[in-house]
């Protein structure tokens, strides 16, 4: 194996968890226990920033018992939150409100605790963001590692479950070797992770081997080479993934907005059409009305004159 092929892609965590996120945003939801029930994926369209490249990573539509909506933005964090990037997440909670007009609540995927984080924003008196955490630390990648060994034999294995491969790699912070190592084993046995979700688990798998243990190279092949088969479906998809797939999100995007534009603009075009010829037709009947009046005010005057009134 080269060893370019070892080296981790730039943004490797943030890049896999928002990609999980898009691919299965349903299964997402369920795994994370989210309120309410998963509707939609939404454009996560607020503006990068130019200077830092930061981004909304996830926003998505839910339901509620009684029909009602809210939004719900997920973020992936690394690092420990603090007062720069939760004033961040406030902009986005203020943006998605605005363009949505529906209540939002932001929700921070941390391998760290709350108490361990800037846990409140307060914009205003009023205004006080208050994200919920949920945090997999090494008590919850232990307990959802349990959850897979339970599933390796079902062969009806829900998504939602399966997913755990996905976010345990991520997240996992200690013991990293035998934590990748246990779900290398975990897709080679199971009889139920299989078809694209499987390749997408792999995915993901593959770069946080080569991302978490970049500096015990021997480490990273063994484990690699664990995968077998499924490791070079994984690279042959990884260019995709990360380079033209997320290239073909954007111009979707951009297009979508173009449209969206567009349609504004035509939309703007027309109400300027309609006000002109309402505003035309309005000059008309007034310039008509005038010239009744100057008439009536013309024969007024002949009238005064052949009386000998001046």
């Amino acid at each position: 194996m080269l060893a370019k092929d070892i080296e981790p892609i730039s943004q490797a965590m943030d890049k896999s968890f928002r990609y999980v996120g898009g691919q299965w945003a349903a299964d997402f939801h369920l795994n994370l226990e989210l309120p309410g029930v998963f509707k939609e994926l939404l454009q996560n369209d607020t503006v990068i920033d130019p200077k830092t490249g930061i981004r909304m990573d996830l926003l998505e539509l839910a339901e509620l018992e009684g029909g009602i909506e809210i939004l719900i933005n997920i973020e992936h964090q690394s690092t420990r939150l603090d007062t720069i990037k939760i004033r961040i997440i406030d902009g986005y909670k203020n943006y998605s409100k605005c363009k949505h007009n529906l209540p939002l609540l932001s929700v921070i995927v941390s391998p760290f605790k709350k108490e361990e984080q800037e846990s409140e924003y307060r914009a205003t008196e009023s205004d006080v963001l208050q994200p919920v955490f949920i945090t997999i630390d090494d008590d919850e990648i232990k307990k959802r590692l349990n959850i897979l060994k339970d599933n390796i034999n079902n062969k009806e294995i829900e998504n939602h479950i399966i997913l755990n491969v996905a976010i345990i790699a991520i997240f996992v912070l200690n013991n990293k070797y035998e934590v990748l190592k246990k779900l290398c084993l975990i897709l080679i046995h199971s009889k139920g992770i299989k078809g694209e979700i499987r390749g997408d688990m792999v995915k993901v798998l593959v770069e946080m081997i080569k991302f978490k243990l970049q500096d015990n190279k021997d480490q990273v092949m063994e484990l690699l080479e664990m995968l077998g088969k499924d490791k070079e479906t994984a690279k042959r998809g990884m260019r995709i993934w990360y380079e033209e797939e997320f290239a073909q999100l954007e111009a979707q995007h951009k297009k979508e907005l173009s449209i969206k534009d567009a349609q504004y603009k035509k939309e703007l075009a027309e109400k300027d059409e309609s006000h002109a010829i309402e505003l035309a037709e309005k000059v008309e009947s007034h310039a008509i009305e005038l010239a009744e009046k100057d008439k009536k005010i013309a024969e007024l005057n002949a009238l005064l004159r052949a009386n000998g009134i001046n």
